[in-house]
């Protein structure tokens, strides 16, 4: 009996603490959502009225951004852009850019698609297959990126907390939450994109070509 005590007690303080996570950062956390899905609008919007110039950024991405199909390097690579976005916090707008970034990237590759669609030796990318070959990471590299964002946010609100303290001459410690859970996003964010790279390195391709009938190198 006291050991199920023990564990409602346990969950309750989890729960309890999450929620207030949740409470004391909805309005950054909407707006990091807000920020990410306009510029995936946007993304779409210039990705099919624009080819050429999408054309030309999307090449220069994959040029630019070839990573090995292998857990860690997906890792690896997604952790180096939530470090930006989560230090960028310091300079407070690196965190908006970085989500409009990997918003608008994902919304130029869709536009871009639904204008017809990409011709390979694999078979003729669509729209639909681009879907497929995304949702399955897509579902926790995305919120990944988006609580990155906020956890930024937050480490941006400390330093304005903090200089405002400083120029007013009182205490900094009352801002010392806003550190907390800054870090906590980053945590919970980490989380999201190590299990996402596990997934993207793993499954993905294999299900993607079960399902679409096309034959993408699974590594």
């Amino acid at each position: 009996m006291s050991g199920m005590n023990s564990d409602n007690n346990l969950q309750d303080k989890f729960n309890s603490y999450f929620k207030g996570l949740y409470n004391r950062n909805k309005t950054i956390l909407v707006i990091s959502i807000v920020i990410y899905l306009a510029s995936l609008f946007v993304g779409i919007v210039v990705g099919y009225f624009s080819l050429g110039f999408t054309k030309n950024f999307l090449a220069y991405l994959a040029r630019e951004s070839t990573v090995e199909l292998t857990t860690f390097s997906l890792f690896m690579h997604n952790l180096q852009a939530v470090f930006l976005s989560y230090f960028g916090g310091l300079i407070i707008i690196i965190p908006a850019v970085a989500l409009a970034f990997n918003g608008f990237i994902y919304g130029a590759f869709i536009g871009f698609l639904l204008y017809g669609g990409i011709s390979s030796n694999y078979g003729v990318l669509t729209v639909g297959d681009f879907i497929v070959y995304t949702i399955p990471h897509g579902i926790l590299e995305i919120p990944g990126f988006i609580i990155t964002g906020t956890a930024g946010f937050r480490l941006a609100t400390l330093v304005v907390g903090v200089l405002e303290s400083i120029i007013k001459d009182s205490s900094i410690k009352v801002h010392y939450w806003k550190l907390e859970d800054s870090f906590a996003f980053l945590i919970i964010a980490i989380i999201l994109i190590f299990i996402a790279a596990i997934i993207e390195a793993n499954i993905t391709v294999s299900l993607g070509n079960y399902i679409t009938g096309l034959h993408l190198p699974v590594h």
